[in-house]
């Protein structure tokens, strides 16, 4: 019933796709019940999946979940348990690293002093890019893009929220004669 509720997510077809999700809801939330003092793994990952279907969210944070999960399962295989548990660290320690990098690089530019208006969303913007690139050999791909949003939003920012509208004339004339071939 979870899987064709979880596949239901996924679905082409939207009147098979909508009967088939309003059926498995209904029955996954009849599993559950009102008593979820103390839930069993399955109601566990019932519970887990009516908040937030596996394919709604994003799968590094699905896979921190699931690991919890798998560690309760009596039947689990513990080398592939610490494999688990060894490649969601390393790509934490990867993810520590480039966010220190960014942010480095953003305390260096100086904006808070410099444009205090900017917004500081360069964690965010990292996030984002994740979720483009959810793969780790695209680490310098979560980098770059990470930069092109900050200082785009910067550039929202100016247009949103502080240049007058003779100011950001002259801005917009100056970068529509900026010629990229040069």
């Amino acid at each position: 019933m979870l899987s064709l509720y979880e596949a239901a997510h996924i679905g082409i077809c939207k009147e098979l796709v909508d009967e088939a999700l309003d059926f498995t809801t209904a029955h996954l939330k009849l599993y559950v019940g009102t008593d979820t003092s103390s839930p069993t793994l399955v109601k566990q990952q019932v519970m887990h999946a009516l908040e937030q279907p596996f394919h709604k969210g994003m799968l590094k944070l699905k896979k921190r979940h699931y690991i919890s999960f798998y560690q309760q399962n009596e039947t689990r295989n513990e080398v592939l348990l610490k494999l688990a548990k060894l490649d969601f660290n390393r790509l934490q320690s990867l993810h520590l690293k480039k966010l220190s990098q960014i942010s480095r690089w953003w305390k260096d530019l100086d904006f808070a002093s410099k444009i205090p208006y900017a917004r500081n969303i360069v964690v965010e913007c990292y996030f984002w890019m994740m979720g483009v690139y959810p793969e780790p050999q695209y680490s310098l791909g979560w980098m770059i893009l990470t930069k092109v949003i900050a200082m785009t939003s910067i550039l929202d920012d100016t247009y949103d929220a502080y240049g007058t509208f003779e100011e950001l004339q002259l801005f917009t004339d100056a970068m529509e004669r900026f010629d990229i071939k040069r």
